[in-house]
């Protein structure tokens, strides 16, 4: 049984702007061979960031796999946009815990069936931020992991480190009364990433995207 904190993509820009629903779903799907043989690097990927988190007590769940028709029209539609959407062909979910056992978030990918068009990662914190650095670490993980270790040299968008980013968007959230901000999209190595932030009845909802 695995909670899933679900999103909905509009597309504007590559992905565009992201409207968020926060709730639970139980999904139990049986993975074809098929998918078994295609969904390679969305199995090495998720592996990677499994064994990365835990090195920071950071528990991370076997993925959900969804490659049927039905499922990704049930469970991974991310975009308002059906051209968009219809690039979808399979995602995957995973679970996060704190050494605790406290839900952190997910992790989802999507894209065709061979390879992750976009990784989105999701993190609830509570009113006062009380996990926000737990939050930091996941995001410098995944981007260490998926794009490259070289965020202090690159410099994506002028900001020395993912920290540095996280506290500017906490920043100009806290300053406004929209519920919903988001961060310029910044180019970094041959990717694409975007940080938002949305105020919810639990604190507030963070997402790190990285557009492959």
């Amino acid at each position: 049984m695995k909670k899933i904190i679900p999103i909905i993509i509009g597309a504007v820009i590559v992905a565009g702007i992201i409207a968020v629903l926060l709730g639970q779903s139980t999904i139990s799907p049986t993975p074809t061979k098929q998918e078994s043989i295609s969904d390679t690097k969305y199995v090495e990927a998720n592996s990677l960031l499994k064994e990365k988190l835990g090195e920071k007590q950071i528990r991370m769940s076997s993925p959900i796999k969804i490659g049927t028709p039905e499922g990704i029209k049930k469970y991974c539609t991310f975009f308002a946009s059906s051209k968009k959407q219809n690039l979808v062909q399979y995602c995957t979910s995973t679970e996060l815990k704190n050494q605790n056992g406290t839900f952190l978030g997910n992790i989802h990918m999507v894209g065709a069936k061979d390879s992750p068009g976009a990784v989105l990662t999701l993190i609830q914190t509570d009113k006062s931020m009380s996990n926000l650095d737990t939050a930091k670490t996941i995001f410098t993980i995944v981007s260490d992991t998926m794009i490259c270790d070289c965020w202090s040299e690159k410099k994506p968008g002028g900001l020395d480190s993912m920290n540095s980013w996280v506290d500017g968007l906490k920043q100009f959230h806290q300053s406004d009364t929209k519920p919903h901000s988001k961060s310029n999209l910044l180019q970094f190595e041959d990717k694409a990433i975007q940080l938002e932030l949305t105020t919810n009845d639990d604190g507030y909802l963070w997402q790190f995207i990285i557009y492959n």
